[in-house]
């Protein structure tokens, strides 16, 4: 048998040596990229009432939830204005973003973002406008007459018909009060929690409609592993009855009432 040179032998133990690093590079890379994630990052956007700056309110209690289910996965909470938490998502910085209705009205390919495919709830949007000119949902869909355009105030880019970017729900009441825009619409329990606070007695409230309460989650990869998670999540907590606790103190059904109004007056107008 022909003995290897001293030269040959280092060169075979570099080239094991080599290997061996490249198998390790290799496993830690699937380490950092698992097929099943165990740390989520959760920026919700700033919403009093229901999400707050402090980190508390509903939301941020369904997101708590999420975190208990498995205590392989942790989930970081963040909350920061809404603009910023839902553009955290975009650009990678966050995994999922709340809160979020899934829009019937778009093609969700156009988004830079997409919606979960599970959903949690159902939210009532109203329709709040002045008492002195009160709107109703027929006008706004222009199946009835108006003498000009309306100029209503809520989610641009949402709706089928024109509406201007709400700055904030207090700032959009106020307007309304002062007889400054038409019509304002949103999610019933943000919008009533500030009508209440601020006390504006001259606002009418209609029924709309009800969507589908979604997360926003990425596009990709990343998105499909984070939709397979809230969506196990989801309805782990639905099966055990807690979503539904949680999700009480978050949005409900349509409640009929008019900002100052008495409860004879209520009685009076109720009365079939």
């Amino acid at each position: 048998m022909k003995h290897l040179g001293l030269g040959a032998v280092l060169l075979l133990m570099l080239g094991a040596i080599l290997l061996g690093v490249a198998g390790s590079g290799s496993d830690r890379l699937s380490a950092a990229e698992p097929e099943h994630p165990s740390h989520f990052s959760a920026y919700l956007g700033l919403l009093p009432g229901l999400i707050d700056s402090d980190g508390s309110g509903p939301f941020v209690d369904l997101v708590k939830a999420i975190a208990a289910l498995d205590d392989g996965v942790e989930v970081s909470v963040m909350v920061y204005p809404m603009s910023r938490a839902t553009r955290s998502v975009v650009v990678g910085e966050a995994d999922f973003n709340l809160p979020a209705l899934r829009n019937p009205y778009i093609d969700e390919s156009m988004l830079p973002y997409r919606f979960s495919s599970v959903t949690f709830g159902k939210v009532t949007h109203v329709l709040y406008s002045n008492s002195a000119a009160p709107i109703t949902p027929a006008m706004v869909l222009g199946y009835e007459y108006t003498k000009r355009d309306l100029l209503i105030e809520g989610v641009s880019d949402f709706w089928p018909f024109s509406v201007k970017r709400s700055l904030s729900i207090e700032q959009s009441l106020g307007k309304l009060s002062r007889g400054r825009i038409d019509a304002f619409l949103w999610a019933q329990e943000e919008a009533d929690f500030a009508l209440k606070k601020m006390g504006l007695t001259n606002i009418h409230r209609v029924y709309f409609g009800e969507f589908d309460d979604v997360f926003i989650i990425p596009k990709g990869e990343r998105g499909d592993a984070v939709d397979r998670f809230l969506t196990q999540s989801i309805e782990r907590l639905r099966a055990t009855g807690q979503l539904g606790q949680i999700y009480s103190g978050i949005h409900g059904p349509y409640q009929e009432w008019q900002p100052g109004e008495s409860a004879a007056t209520k009685a009076v107008r109720t009365t079939p």
